[in-house]
């Protein structure tokens, strides 16, 4: 588990309480509201007041979660009086029957009865309602109480220890097990009756009571008070992977450039997500995670033909990424900040396949000019324009919007104005698109490649954009390309090299291997160690065969405690009729393909 930072009474998260015997469940919950600064808490679980051990409370928005925790398997350690069962069968009440007291060697006998699914009738004192009300009012109230037998599950249950007429039995149980029930069902099997003297939670699905805080502070001594809130709010826990799917989630990675849309309630589709390898399709719940391992909410999914409507539940926003990103509507609208307008901005505009070193050195001139206070930006497109205008012959681009994203973070940009091409957007004139930029955005700078064109029908090129700028007053800086091999570089022929299966030559232009992103894919597991997948997105692959590859995917382990972005492993992949077959000579995939790097 990973502890969330406590900053304000907005957060959500996870406490596990060593509640004390004496104190109810709900008087207990009291000292989570008040160390957090929150009324929104939800425990997942009753313990009786005579009962302690573990809670597992929900806070804020987690607490749409409790039905999930609730339905967890528990177990407790019961200690059991012999001899003696009372109205309540419990401590707390009146002795209502007395018998013998059974060897040690009868109690061990009957227990292995109790073992997997079987009916109980559970207490007639209990919360359980009977015509509407409680079957413990209607007890008190001197009316006669008869509750239906219930199906329930013992997955283990053994003698710990035996001394006298007390015998302690670690119990592990399902949702709905009542132990007192099980201790008078023993003791009538031993054919004599018994009560629940003492009863202690020490598990409730993968949580644990040795977690828990809260267990050296005493309800009686208001010391301690404030002891106990510092445990809570240095002890809250984030939702992880391996809690989602106990729950019965499905669990996804939420791509990074998705953040803002997401946190936003923009419409949901599958091209966001990276998909956990362990889902079912029949579980309609989602687990959505942040790249971080940080837990972003859920959402649900209905099948609709071959897909899924993708709907939300509830949101845990996470910060904004450092790279702000806007639409070309945002922009028209007036939605760009107003402190970069004055300060003023530095951009470049293009489709920026790949990132390669033609486009650092434009790159790295936009960067320089925050040394005159200038805020660095970049103008891009969803996918290559040559891709929008010749989309039957366009083999595909050499990197994914996210690459292209995480590629402009990278670099320390402030903002990325990202346009989804159209016939509309195509039909505005050079001038026009270049005053929006210095009216809208504080156009102060522009860099560019010499044979840059923007503008209907790309009718605008440099030296008529120098013109432009001194009637709107921006620099406009010409970069040179840059030569590789006596070769311009540029993304044609990187895409070149990659259908030439030349990765080493893409590589060195690139600076980086050509790389997969496979977010919105849907792995399938084969055999012990191979997967597949059918290809999604506007990227090119290489020719049809077999590769040698580096995959990299998400890791949240749960073994050190703390999310580990992702890990990287080596792995054949072979491609045939767009699909991806990856091939692991160990079990290190652990179901989230971020994406495959061609060697």
């Amino acid at each position: 588990m990973k502890k969330n930072k406590n900053s304000d009474s907005g957060l959500s998260g996870i406490v596990l309480l060593a509640k004390q015997a004496g104190l109810t469940s709900f008087s207990s919950l009291s000292s989570v509201k008040r160390a957090l600064s929150t009324t929104k808490v939800g425990h997942t679980g009753t313990l009786d007041s005579f009962a302690d051990g573990l809670l597992v409370v929900l806070v804020g928005k987690l607490t749409h979660l409790v039905p999930h925790i609730t339905n967890f398997d528990k177990t407790y350690i019961a200690l059991v009086e012999f001899g003696s069962e009372t109205d309540t069968l419990d401590p707390t009440g009146q002795i209502i029957k007395t018998g013998k007291i059974p060897a040690r060697e009868e109690v061990e006998s009957v227990l292995p009865k109790f073992l997997g699914e079987i009916d109980q009738v559970p207490p007639a004192y209990s919360a359980l309602h009977v015509d509407g009300k409680r079957a413990s009012d209607l007890m008190r109230e001197g009316k006669t109480v008869e509750l239906q037998a219930r199906k329930i599950t013992i997955s283990s249950i053994k003698l710990l220890d035996f001394n006298d007429k007390f015998a302690r039995i670690e119990v592990s149980c399902s949702k709905g097990t009542y132990i007192r029930s099980l201790a008078r069902d023993i003791a009538s099997a031993c054919g004599t009756v018994a009560h629940l003297k003492e009863l202690k939670r020490t598990r409730v699905g993968p949580f644990k009571l040795e977690d828990a805080v809260g267990a050296d502070c005493s309800p009686k001594n208001p010391a301690d008070d404030e002891k106990l809130y510092s445990q809570i709010r240095s002890h809250l826990l984030d939702m992880d992977m391996n809690v989602a799917r106990l729950c019965g989630m499905d669990a996804a990675i939420l791509a990074p450039r998705y953040i803002s849309d997401f946190n936003n309630g923009r419409p949901l589709k599958a091209k966001m997500f990276v998909h956990d390898l362990n889902s079912d399709n029949d579980k309609n719940e989602v687990a959505v995670f942040y790249d971080d391992g940080k837990f972003g909410g859920v959402i649900t999914k209905k099948p609709n033909g071959n897909k899924f409507l993708l709907n939300y539940g509830f949101v845990i926003h996470h910060p904004e990424p450092k790279l702000k990103i806007f639409s070309w509507e945002q922009i028209v609208n007036g939605k760009f900040p107003e402190e970069f307008k004055k300060s003023g901005t530095a951009i470049t505009i293009g489709s920026f396949d790949g990132s390669h070193l033609g486009h650092r050195a434009i790159f790295d001139s936009v960067i320089a000019q925050k040394e005159n206070n200038l805020v660095p930006g970049v103008l891009t497109f969803t996918r290559s324009l040559r891709g929008y205008k010749n989309p039957q012959s366009y083999e595909g681009d050499v990197v994914s919007l996210s690459q292209k994203i995480e590629n402009f973070t990278e670099h320390g940009f402030a903002f990325a104005i990202v346009i989804d091409f159209s016939s509309e957007f195509g039909r505005i004139e050079g001038r026009d698109f270049l005053n929006v930029l210095v009216q809208n955005c504080g156009l102060k700078y522009l860099a560019e490649g010499s044979d840059f064109h923007c503008g209907y029908k790309g009718l605008v090129g440099m030296e008529e954009i120098k013109n432009i700028a001194a009637d709107l007053d921006f620099v406009v800086q010409t970069i040179d390309s840059v030569i590789f091999e006596g070769e311009k570089v540029s993304s044609s022929r990187i895409r070149s090299c990659v259908l030439e299966r030349q990765f080493h030559q893409a590589q060195k232009m690139l600076l980086k291997n050509f790389e997969l992103d496979c977010t919105g894919f849907n792995w399938h597991k084969q055999g012990k160690n191979q997967i597949y997948a059918a290809k999604k997105g506007a990227q090119l692959l290489p020719p049809e065969g077999t590769y040698k590859t580096i995959v990299s995917f998400y890791d949240f382990s749960q073994k050190s405690g703390e999310a580990q972005n992702y890990r990287a492993a080596n792995s054949d992949c072979t491609l045939e009729n767009g699909n991806l077959r990856l091939a692991f000579s160990d079990n290190l995939i652990s179901g989230f393909v971020r994406s495959i790097q061609f060697l």
